[in-house]
């Protein structure tokens, strides 16, 4: 046989003994909500931002949320502020002490805590991961939630949430 005869009945013969893949076959995506450069922080809970997606095909979705809480702060009252990752809009049900959640921060300040310069404040970053597992064809909201209360001012500087589409489930 001739070198180029042997190439191509090779290179038939592996191309035909590798499966294929199905045409719905579902790939890793993701989806990313940014901004605006600030969100005020409501003083009761509500929802601040959201994204909504729809699943491909069965597997998980990993939702990230990021940003910088930024306030202001005068000394001589207490002062929290809380945020939930959620599929319902405005709950916020993880802010709540000692009942602990997967998906929810929270940051109290005593009264004595010191005041902040008027118009410059202080800031604190803040990251919320989660994983949800996903049924094909369905259509899914993620909710970013919270409130602050006792401040001067609390905003949210640069929010953002990110999913990430992942196909299939890992075995534990």
């Amino acid at each position: 046989m001739k070198p180029r005869t042997i190439f191509l009945a090779t290179t038939l013969m592996l191309m035909c003994s590798f499966a294929t893949l199905p045409a719905a076959h579902a790939v890793p995506a993701v989806l990313q909500v940014r901004g605006p450069i600030y969100i005020t922080v409501p003083t009761s809970a509500g929802a601040m931002q959201s994204i909504t997606v729809k699943a491909p095909a069965k597997g998980n979705m990993i939702v990230t949320v990021t940003g910088t809480v930024n306030y202001e702060f005068t000394s001589g009252a207490e002062a929290m502020w809380c945020l939930q990752l959620s599929m319902t809009s405005g709950w916020v049900g993880g802010c709540v002490p000692d009942s602990g959640s997967d998906s929810a921060i929270r940051s109290y300040y005593a009264a004595d805590f010191p005041t902040t310069q008027s118009g410059f404040g202080a800031a604190a970053p803040y990251s919320i991961v989660r994983v949800w597992p996903v049924t094909a064809g369905t259509t899914y909201t993620f909710y970013l939630n919270g409130y602050g209360t006792g401040f001067d001012g609390i905003w949210l500087f640069q929010p953002s949430i990110t999913v990430l589409y992942v196909p299939g489930t890992l075995a534990p």
